[in-house]
Order: structure tokens, then sequence, then C-alpha cells
């Protein structure tokens, strides 16, 4: 081995917004550089990392130890020990080095430690390395426990959002220009009405842009739509965290934009050619139910004359269902329609006795709120009961994030009928009328409306749409099945559930 030194600069810095005590990697450089001039060190390479030295598998740090160990250097320039190695494995390699002869000296503007002398100090800096690092883990662990435990989200802010201070700590406070537009975007979602490349484009239309700054993309868009930390409740560590911040969105609603997710509803708001696509299968065969519009020349009278038919997509293969006319098609509906249309005094009579229920109902409502509170704080002592079984043991981590989520989930949306002025039984009202002003004008308004608005009626009131033999099969939602008459409601309801439900 020869006895000239050949030295290797190693700076490293875990991030640039932690470690303050170190200084920058440019820093370091300076230092070093300025050290080994003034000592006449020989420097044949620098190396600089930025990464966290906690754990192994740092490349450049693997380059270092490959150059010492393949002779092309064999000492090393630092400015403390530690950013070496904070771990077991990288402190042992590099003093496995110096066991072997591969490096003769480790050196830093204040320290030096050779092969043939000191090196239990070095054992002792590396561990005491490790040793801290653990220690600022476990507290930063145990903090962000106590924060979670608060309701504070940690992190970046989702889109939506903005980090803020509040109080004495931290946390996030709905952006006032974006969560307008977020809130929006959940809702419109939520409706069915778009795809996720759908509500992506819509959502950049109105001006919302990512978190970055730049354009929202689909994948981007997934992500959003699954985040609950829009309804209240935080994913970390594989537990759920109720937050202590307002919500954009209810848990209803979440709840709607991933059944949406989750049936791969294809977008709606668009001019449809055909108003009746997409809501009909075929008895035959379960394949969706197309329109096809032909154009036929008439060459006696010089005129182009299109007829629409509606006929099985027989994706599966042949399939022998006949198609029908479009006339006759929204025939067959204005028929089922005429079977739950109501006259406007059983409508004015339907809508005074509503509003009189209404009024009675009224009087009930502290009894709800109450029985709601008392489920609320049962809640509340199951979920601490819960952590006392975690705590003790009696329960692993997968079973008690699993029990949690659910109470958590509850829990949060008895919190908000709680916290909701109106009770639901506004909303109740509400649809309850809106029962009554459908039936009232079903066949209107599918025959003055237009294609979205004939398909919007349609999913209101029917599911089950079927098309054989030339024939549909249309089943009433409740309650628009209690205007059938007996013998009509025998008949037409059942069947295997459809794509409306």
């Amino acid at each position: 081995m020869s006895d000239i030194l050949k030295y290797i600069i190693y700076s490293r810095k875990s991030q640039e917004n932690r470690d303050r005590q170190v200084l920058s990697i440019e820093s370091q450089l300076v230092e070093l550089r300025e050290f080994a001039a003034r000592n006449g060190l020989k420097v044949v390479k620098e190396f600089q990392e930025s990464q966290s030295a906690f754990k192994p598998g740092r490349p450049v740090f693997a380059g270092v130890m490959e150059m010492l160990e393949t002779g092309l250097a064999n000492a090393v320039l630092t400015w403390k020990p530690d950013r070496i190695a904070r771990c077991a494995v990288d402190g042992g390699r590099f003093i496995q080095a110096m066991d072997d002869g591969h490096i003769q000296e480790l050196r830093t503007p204040y320290e030096m430690f050779r092969r043939e002398d000191n090196r239990m100090m070095l054992y002792i800096h590396f561990g005491m390395s490790n040793d801290y690092s653990r220690q600022i883990s476990a507290n930063v662990k145990r903090g962000n426990r106590e924060k979670y435990r608060r309701g504070e989200f940690l992190g970046r802010a989702p889109l939506g959002y903005l980090n803020a201070k509040v109080g004495d700590s931290r946390n996030i406070v709905i952006d006032p220009a974006k969560g307008i537009l977020m809130r929006r975007l959940f809702e419109e979602f939520a409706s069915g009405k778009y795809s996720v490349q759908g509500i992506t484009k819509e959502a950049s239309e109105w001006g919302l842009l990512s978190v970055n700054g730049g354009q929202l993309a689909k994948s981007g868009m997934h992500t959003i739509l699954r985040c609950s930390a829009y309804y209240g409740a935080f994913q970390h560590g594989g537990e759920l965290h109720e937050g202590k911040y307002q919500a954009l969105i209810t848990k209803e609603t979440f709840d709607k934009v991933q059944e949406v997710l989750r049936d791969h509803q294809k977008p709606r708001k668009k001019i449809w050619k055909h108003d009746l696509v997409g809501l009909m299968k075929c008895q035959g065969c379960g394949c969706a139910i197309t329109a096809e519009t032909k154009t036929k020349h008439y060459q006696r009278t010089h005129r182009d004359v299109s007829y629409t038919y509606y006929r099985c997509t027989r994706r599966r293969g042949k399939c022998d269902e006949p198609g029908v006319t479009a006339e006759r098609m929204e025939q067959m509906i204005r028929d089922y329609l005429d079977k739950i249309v109501i006259d406007q005094e059983t409508w004015e009579l339907g809508v005074k006795l509503l509003r009189a229920k209404y009024a009675a109902q009224l009087n009930t409502f502290e009894q709800m709120r109450d029985g709601w509170q008392r489920e609320y704080n049962q809640l509340e002592k199951k979920l601490a009961s819960l952590l006392d079984m975690r705590l003790s043991g009696e329960i692993g981590s997968d079973e008690y994030g699993m029990a949690k989520k659910g109470l958590l989930e509850t829990r949060i949306d008895l919190k908000q009928k709680l916290d909701d002025e109106n009770d639901g039984s506004l909303q109740w009202l509400e649809r309850a009328e809106d029962f009554f002003d459908t039936a009232l004008r079903a066949r209107q308004v599918f025959d003055r409306g237009m294609g979205e608005e004939k398909r919007n009626l349609i999913r209101s009131v029917g599911w089950n749409l079927f098309l054989g033999d030339g024939k549909l099969e249309f089943s009433f939602k409740q309650p628009f099945d209690i205007l059938l008459k007996p013998e009509a409601r025998q008949d037409l309801q059942g069947g295997k559930e459809s794509n409306l439900s």
C-alpha cells in the first residue's frame, strides 16, 4: 500500500429543509476545499449526496466505497463523521474497509481517524449518530401521533386547502379561491354526468390548477377523488384520523363519488344524438342497447329520409333479438310513464299532506338529535376502549386499523347529522315534493324535454330496462311503484338489476 494519501471529499445532507445544524453541501465543499489546500492534501475526487444516512442504500456512498475498495483512493475528507454513516450497515462497511487496509485515514477539519490508532472513537461516533437519528425519529413520530389525535393535518395541504397556523398549532384551512371549485368538482362528479377524464377537462375549463400550478392530469384526478381528507378524515400510517378542520364536502357526497368511480360510469354531459342509448340492456344476451341511424335516398322525389333503430350491440357474439324503431321505443316509454302520472288535484293534495307531516315531524326533531348524540357518545367510548386494547397488545395494528376505520366513519356521519341545522327533514320534504312534481310532469318532460332531460327523467323513475322480442320491460323505482295499480305493480316489477341502480 502506498504511503501517499489520496483523498476523496464526501459531503452529504439529508434534505435541504432538514438537519439545519449541518452546513449546506455547497458550504461543506468550500470549507473542505480550503482545509485541503491549507494542509496540502491531495484530493482525487469529490462526491456530494442529498440523502439520509439513517438507512443503507445511498448510491453515491456506494460509489465512494467502490473507489476506496479498488485502491483508486485511500482516505476520506468530510465535514463530520456522521456524514459518512448513521446506520450500522454503512458504518460497519467503512470500518471494515479500514481493517482491510483500503482506508488509511478519515479526516475532518477537527478530527483525524487513522487505521492504526483510535478507531474505537470512530465506532463511538457512528453509534452516537445512529442513536441520535433513532431518537429524532421516535420524537418526530411521537409528536406526529399527538398531532393526529388533535386532528391536525400534517404535510402539504390537499388541493382546495392551504397550510396555515390555527391557534397555537398548524392545520389546513379552505382555500378561498380553489375551495369552491373543489366542492363543485366533487358534487358534479357525484352526479354521474362525467367520467374522470371528463371532469378533469371541465375543472381545467373552470380554471382549477393543480397544487403545483399546472394543468390537472387524469391520474391526479383519481387521487383527488379518492382522498378522504375532503370530508374531514385523513389517512396516515394505515389508520384513519378525524381532522379538526372544516370539511369541503359531506361524507354522503364522498360515498357517491366512490360509487361512481367503482361503476366506471361513462360521461353523460353531452348532446346525445340518440336520447335513450345507455339506458337499456338486451334481454337475450345482456349486452347494452345502442342506436343506429340509417339514411335512405328516394330517387323519385330526390330526398333523404333517416331512420333510427334501437338494437343490441352484440358485443358477446350473435344475438337474434330484433330491434325497434325510435318512434316505437319512445311510445313504449310513454305508455309506462302514463301508469304513474297524477293530475293537478292529486298533486295539490299530496303536497299539502306532505307539508303538514313535515310540520308535525319538527316536534320530534329534538328526540332524534338526542338519539344521535347518545349514539355519538357511545362511539367515543368504543374508540377509547379500542385504543386501550391496542396499547395493551390485545389486538394487532391491522385489526385496530380496520375497527377504527368503521367506527370513525360512523362517528363522522353522526357528527354531520348533529351539525346539520336542517336535520335532514327539510331534505326529506324536498325529495318528497320532487316525487310529486315528477309524477305530475313526467309526460310533459318526456314529450317536450331535451335529450339529457329525458334521460334524467327515466333514471329517476325507472330501472331494469330490458329490450326483448321487440318489447320493453320497465321497472319503476320506489316510491313511484306505489302509484301503480296492484295488478300492474305485480306484472311490472322484478327482474335482474340493470345499470341504472
